[in-house]
């Protein structure tokens, strides 16, 4: 096993325009996981080369089929993979039954789909094929747990030399987490709760990691005024999708006394506009046993990751109506009033939880 490499160079975002980047999407089809695919679709800097889906916060089959119907929906043919293995702390069913609901949208649902595809290799094979047949290294971009990567790790070594960097969304540094199970002391983030192992075999790897923790993600809440902003734009099938996604989130507050935070889209977004947010580089570790079992912690001498810190809700708002959009409306700001009016991307018709 590769060891980890204490000191990986980071260069400095902050300001930094995008770069073109080859995309591995691995995700677990929760509203704003698949929100964070139709984001992806919409970065013309973005080769994303294969999306694989993690069996975590979904269940898998409608999970699997929204995603292919969303890729359908913009146009995209690009190959998906479902996750297999299994995680040691399941989400609860309440959540996962989302997919469900996605997956019956109207929108996603205008004309027949096939549901008969053969299956490809399982998603941890899928990830080793996709990355080894890139023409260069790969951004690994997981908005669920970590499993495929990290068993991938292990069954195909040679795998760490592709991988440009992996983007990550969990871990609660110095805020607590979102796990409220029997036996567990809070601590934890959902998709590190998940499977505690995955995550400490990838922060083993002398790979580059940028992680979005709870402290930064939970500072984004969905909001009313963000949700019904995609209907000034009804009839346009990528923001009635985004705006369907959103409004799918209500209720949560209500149901657990937590907000739904776009905890994945805002970790998509660092590969389009990185200066959204700030960063600092951490020295962590992750429990992987115990009551505290999935918790990152501060540790000295311990793996150095990037940690975003801070967000600026506001870009970040502007960030998700310029991309999914057909064109420019009041932008909602953090406290309800509108700002000036956004320039975004063309976009025509075409055909307490953590990730």
């Amino acid at each position: 096993m590769t060891r980890r490499d204490p000191t990986p160079a980071y260069g400095d975002v902050t300001g930094a325009a995008p770069r073109r980047r080859r995309v591995v999407f691995d995700h677990d089809g929760a509203p704003d996981d698949l929100l964070s695919l139709l984001l992806l679709t919409r970065y013309d800097h973005v080769d994303l080369r294969g999306v694989a889906v993690t069996p975590a916060d979904c269940l898998l089959e409608p999970a699997l089929s929204a995603t292919r119907k969303i890729l359908d929906l913009v146009g995209r043919d690009v190959p998906t993979a479902a996750g297999v293995l299994p995680g040691r702390n399941p989400f609860p069913l309440a959540w996962r039954i989302d997919a469900l609901r996605v997956d019956a949208l109207p929108v996603l649902n205008q004309k027949d789909h096939d549901t008969t595809r053969a299956d490809r290799p399982a998603a941890h094979e899928q990830l080793a094929t996709w990355l080894m047949r890139a023409p260069a290294p790969v951004t690994v971009l997981a908005t669920g747990p970590l499993t495929n990567l990290a068993r991938c790790l292990d069954d195909h070594p040679r795998i760490e030399s592709r991988i440009e960097e992996v983007v990550f969304m969990g871990g609660a540094l110095d805020v607590t987490g979102n796990v409220n199970q029997p036996g567990h002391d809070g601590t934890a983030e959902w998709n590190v709760f998940w499977d505690p192992g995955a995550v400490r075999r990838v922060f083993d790897a002398a790979v580059p990691i940028t992680m979005f923790p709870l402290d930064v993600t939970d500072r984004v809440p969905v909001t009313p005024d963000l949700a019904r902003a995609f209907g000034r734009h009804y009839g346009h099938p990528v923001s009635d999708l985004a705006g369907s996604l959103l409004a799918l989130t209500f209720g949560t507050l209500e149901t657990t006394s937590l907000p739904y935070c776009c905890w994945d889209s805002l970790t998509t977004s660092y590969l389009a506009e990185p200066g959204i947010c700030t960063f600092e580089t951490v020295h962590c570790d992750v429990i992987t046993r115990g009551e505290s079992q999935g918790r990152v912690v501060r540790r000295s001498g311990g793996r150095a990751v990037r940690c975003a810190r801070t967000v600026d809700s506001g870009r970040f708002h502007r960030h998700l109506l310029t991309m999914l959009t057909p064109g420019p409306t009041p932008v909602p700001t953090p406290g309800g009033r509108q700002a000036s009016p956004a320039r975004r991307a063309d976009v025509g018709p075409a055909g307490e939880r953590g990730g």
